[in-house]
Parts: structure tokens; sequence; C-alpha cells
């Protein structure tokens, strides 16, 4: 259930997409505009995501979640039924507040309900919620469109997001009671910077994909789109390979190391040939990107199940799992927002080709980011035993 709400949330951002040409004709926005709009949802977590990840051992899970529910249904109502820019604006900035909260809250959640022989795999699927719920969203908003109005479609989902709710509000979740404020481990500060860095890579190949597949290969709007929903959906298979390497809950260091190394450095050539090669068919140049999405998406679910113990956490609802969580969220949404654009610029400089080398430099610094997380972790740990030991 947890990881459902994750995709129901990040589903609002498909949402938005899929019905930003429309608002540009009704509400007069520009082409620019209607991107910030989508952006906006990220604001929260690249803003705030560690201090709302501190103020959850203050407020606890449930609680918290059921906040980030409430903010999402409310802040899509008046998306709904807003008639001028600034109030959709504005309302999906705070959107971004409840987004940050759920996706705080549930992996917290899960860490805490999980049994360890299971951990590290909810914690992997959890780690699948974004690209999922972009499918979703994308694919549902679609539909519904066809049927019913835009205004409608935004009720639609608001009344998911209830229903979603009220399901939370009829169970406790374990874990749920509040703690003093504790900061993670050194070692998660390292994971999750690299895991920016991923999101850097990650959110800059796959949005400016479709600009790149139509310049330099041909491709029309719907072969260009249809190619990048397929490259963000590679990480499913990555995830589902990382779950079965996953034996319990004290997944080792050098297991996970090992991992991370071999899937980042397998990645760098799909990379460079997507963006170096010249003359390669449509048809190539997107199974090139849906192989280094795939590739490089073994470490995500790598990170989000090795967090707990990097985080330092000696139970399964210590409050230093929630800080750790923040503190992903926040180098995450920072790197959603950073990737676009800085490709861009790297494009807009040395062209296509300078953006592989880019992406591919991006990969060697994460193994080194991920790398030297697990060293600290490992050296944490022979100082001490207990549920942050790895094996």
């Amino acid at each position: 259930m947890l990881w459902l709400i994750g995709v129901l949330a990040a589903a609002q951002f498909a949402r938005m997409a899929v019905v930003a040409p429309l608002m540009r004709t009704t509400l007069g926005l520009t082409l620019s505009q209607a991107g910030w709009l989508i952006s906006l949802l990220e604001v929260g977590g690249a803003l705030f995501g560690f201090v709302a990840g501190l103020a959850l051992a203050r407020v606890s899970v449930h609680r918290f979640l059921l906040l980030g529910l409430a903010i999402l249904a409310g802040t899509g109502l008046v998306e709904a039924i807003a008639t001028g820019a600034t109030t959709l604006f504005v309302a999906r900035a705070a959107e971004g507040i409840g987004y940050l909260f759920v996706v705080i809250a549930a992996p917290t959640a899960i860490a805490a309900t999980a049994s360890d022989a299971i951990r590290p795999r909810a914690l992997a699927l959890w780690s699948t919620f974004v690209p999922v719920g972009i499918a979703a969203g994308a694919a549902v908003s679609g539909f519904l469109l066809t049927v019913t109005s835009m205004r409608g479609t935004a009720l639609v989902w608001v009344s998911l997001v209830v229903a979603s709710g009220v399901l939370v509000a009829r169970f406790r979740i374990a874990g749920s009671a509040i703690h003093a404020i504790r900061l993670p481990a050194p070692a998660a500060w390292v994971s999750t910077f690299g895991f920016g860095l991923y999101t850097i890579f990650i959110s800059a190949l796959t949005m400016l994909l479709p600009s790149f597949l139509i310049e330099q290969a041909g491709a029309t709007m719907g072969q260009s789109a249809l190619s990048a929903a397929c490259a963000s959906l590679g990480v499913l298979p990555a995830t589902a390979a990382a779950m079965l390497v996953m034996r319990n809950d004290r997944m080792s260091a050098r297991r996970s190391a090992t991992i991370a190394a071999v899937s980042l450095l397998a990645a760098v050539p799909f990379v460079l040939a997507l963006y170096r090669i010249d003359g390669l068919a449509l048809l190539t140049r997107a199974a090139l990107a849906v192989l280094a999405v795939t590739v490089s998406g073994l470490v995500p679910p790598i990170v989000f199940a090795r967090l707990p113990q990097l985080a330092g956490a000696t139970t399964p609802d210590d409050p230093r799992i929630a800080t750790a969580n923040g503190l992903i969220t926040q180098f995450g949404a920072g790197g959603a927002l950073i990737g676009p654009p800085l490709g861009g610029l790297i494009v807009g400089w040395s062209g296509w080709s300078g953006l592989g080398v880019a992406a591919s430099l991006l990969l060697i610094a994460m193994l080194a980011a991920f790398v030297l997380a697990e060293m600290i972790g490992a050296g944490a740990a022979r100082l001490s035993v207990g549920y942050a030991a790895p094996k």
C-alpha cells in the first residue's frame, strides 16, 4: 500500500505534464511557464527535504503521511477550480510540500514495518515509485481527458488521493512513535549525494531524449515520447535484478559496492554510443537509451536498501532513517531540478556529443561517491555491532 501511495504521488508529475498544453491555451501560459508548473512539484524537496526529515522524527510517520496526502488533495482541488495562473502556481508549489511529506514518510514507514527478511527488497521496490508513477499518471490522465474535461481529470486524481488517505487513517503504522532528532551517519550523506548525481544524470538523459531523437534521428513527436517512456521504465528490470541479489537485511558493503561499480561502468559505453556515434537508426538510439537507464538503474534500489544501515540506524524505527530519507529526497529533488537545464546548457556549449561525455563523467562521479560511502560505512561498522552493521 505504501508503494502505491508513492506511485500516486509521483503520478502528479505526469498529470500536470499531460494537461499542460490545455492549460497553455486556457490560461495563456508560455512554454517556459508550463515547464515550471510541472517541475514545481520538486521544489519542496529541493528546498526542505532534510528539514522535513528532521521534523518527521518529532511528528510521527503516520501523521506526516496523512498531512502530506491532505495537502496533495487540497492543492489538487484548488488546481482543478483555478481560473488564474497565479493561483495555479501557488497551489502547485504548495502541492510540492505535500509530495515531500509523502515521499519521506512512506519509505520511513516501510523500513519500520517490513520484517528483516524483506526490508531491503521492500525499499528497493520503493525506489521505482517515480518512473512507475510517471508512466501511470500519463496513461490515466491521457485516458481521462478523452472521457472528461481537464477539471474532471484533476478531480479524479483528488478522489484517488482522498481514498488513499482514508486507508492510511484506518491503519496504524508501526514505528509511528515520536523520537528525538538524530542526524544520519557520514556514510549516508555521501551515499545520498551520490544519488543526487544519479538524478542529475537520469533526468538529463530522459527529459532531453525526445529533443535529441527528433534532432539526431528524425523521430516524430510520438516516437520520441514513446522512446522516453520506455527509457524511464528501464529501471524496472534493473530493480527486479537488484532485488534478486538482496538476501537479507544486512546486505554486505562489498556486494553493494561491486554491483554499483559494475553497473555504472557498464553504462558508460551505452551513453557514449548514444550521443557520440553518428548515423545510428532511431531504434538503435532508443535501445541504447533504454540500456543505459536499465544498467545504471541497478544503483538506486541498492542505495535505498542500504540507506538505513549507512545512516547508522540500530532499530527499524530509528529516527536516523527519517532524516536520511529527508536527505535523499533533498539531493534527489535538487538533481531532478538541475539535470534538464544543465544538460541543455551543455548541449548549447558543446553539442549532443558533449552531453555524452558529461553524462559519462557523472557516472564515474556516482561510482566514486557510492564506493566511498560503503568504505565509510564499513569502517563505522567495525566500531559497533547492531542493525547497521553489514556482514
